[in-house]
């Protein structure tokens, strides 16, 4: 075999391989588009026929407006700090969550100020 051969040989090889790769890749690609819009219909008619169910009974129901109470709050606390905290939990689990019961601060650590700069620089954000 010679040295044209070998080169001719490498090259189809290699462009074999890049058109194998790319053809999986376009193939992943709108595989996972097509399972990400089943479950997107899926959840829509679901949620359709959750909230139908909801408006024809609250029809008949009398509204009764009842004042939220908010979450017990230790003194030193802003109103915004509640607010934002409120805000990250809510980001986090969605409604799901239910609602804040209280925010307190957290109590003094345990640990010396050498072993909390110890944990503070290990646990460092790159």
């Amino acid at each position: 075999m010679s040295l044209d051969q070998k080169i001719q040989l490498s090259i189809i090889i290699l462009l074999t391989g890049l058109v194998v790769v790319f053809i999986v890749l376009i193939f992943l690609t709108y595989l996972i588009k097509g399972y990400g819009a089943a479950l997107r219909a899926i959840q829509s008619d679901s949620n359709e026929s959750k909230a139908s169910v909801p408006a024809a009974t609250a029809a008949s129901v009398q509204s009764v407006s009842v004042p939220a109470a908010g979450p017990s709050v230790q003194a030193g606390i802003t109103e915004e700090t509640v607010a934002a905290i409120s805000a990250a939990v809510y980001t986090l689990y969605g409604a799901s969550a239910g609602r804040v019961a209280s925010i307190r601060r957290s109590s003094q650590p345990s640990r010396s100020v050498w072993g909390m700069a110890g944990l503070l620089e290990s646990t460092r954000p790159f």
